[in-house]
C-alpha cells in the first residue's frame, strides 16, 4: 500500500538531481543533462525485485510508440524510454561486478544502451523528486534541464499512463 497522497505526487515541484550515471554499455552520462531525449521517460528502481514493475512502464511506453532504445539514434531525439537503477554509494566499490551482472543478465544491446546506473546518496535522490521510500517503483518523464513534466508510481494505471503520455508532447 502507499501512503496517502503519494499518487497525486504529479502536482510536486520536485527536479531530478545532478547525479553521474553510466549505461551498461559503458558510456557515462552526467543526468538530467546529457538524458538521451529532449523528454525522457526514465523508469527509476531502487530493489533488485522492481525490475519487472519498470519493464511494464517501459513496455507501455513503447507500445504507444516511444522509441526502445538510444541506440543507433543520430542527432536528438524528441522522446525515449530509460531504465535508471539507483543504488547506495556503498555499492560503488563493487559497480564492475553488480553492473557486469545486470549486463550478463540482460544481454540485449538495446536494453543495455538504455539502462542507466546510478550509484550516489540514495534518500537524497529520493528528496529531491519528493520520493517517500525505495519500496515503489517511479515513472518520471523529465526534460534535459532537470524538470519532471509527468510522473507515476508503482502499478500503471489510464489516468497515470495519459499524464505520462501528456508529458512526453513535445511542443
Amino acid at each position: 500500500m502507499r501512503p496517502a497522497g503519494e499518487r497525486d505526487q504529479a502536482k510536486s515541484r520536485a527536479v531530478f538531481p545532478a547525479v553521474d550515471g553510466r549505461t551498461l554499455l559503458g558510456a557515462n552520462v552526467a543526468l538530467p543533462a546529457e538524458f538521451p531525449a529532449e523528454r525522457t521517460l526514465a523508469g527509476v528502481a531502487f530493489q533488485r525485485g522492481q525490475q519487472s514493475r519498470v519493464d511494464r512502464w517501459i513496455e507501455r511506453a513503447v507500445a504507444a510508440g516511444v522509441p526502445p532504445t538510444t541506440r543507433g539514434a543520430t542527432g536528438s531525439i524528441p522522446v525515449v524510454v530509460v531504465d535508471v537503477p539507483v543504488l547506495s554509494t556503498q555499492w560503488r566499490p563493487v559497480r564492475r561486478f553488480v553492473d557486469g551482472g545486470m549486463t550478463a543478465g540482460i544481454g540485449d544491446p538495446d536494453v543495455l544502451a538504455r539502462t542507466i546506473t546510478v550509484y550516489t546518496d540514495v534518500g537524497a535522490f529520493q528528496r529531491c523528486l519528493s520520493i517517500p521510500g525505495s519500496y515503489d517503483v517511479h515513472a518520471l518523464v523529465v526534460d534535459r534541464d532537470g524538470t519532471i513534466l509527468a510522473r507515476g508510481c508503482g502499478d500503471h494505471d489510464d489516468q497515470v499512463c495519459a499524464a505520462i503520455a501528456a508529458g512526453l508532447l513535445v511542443d
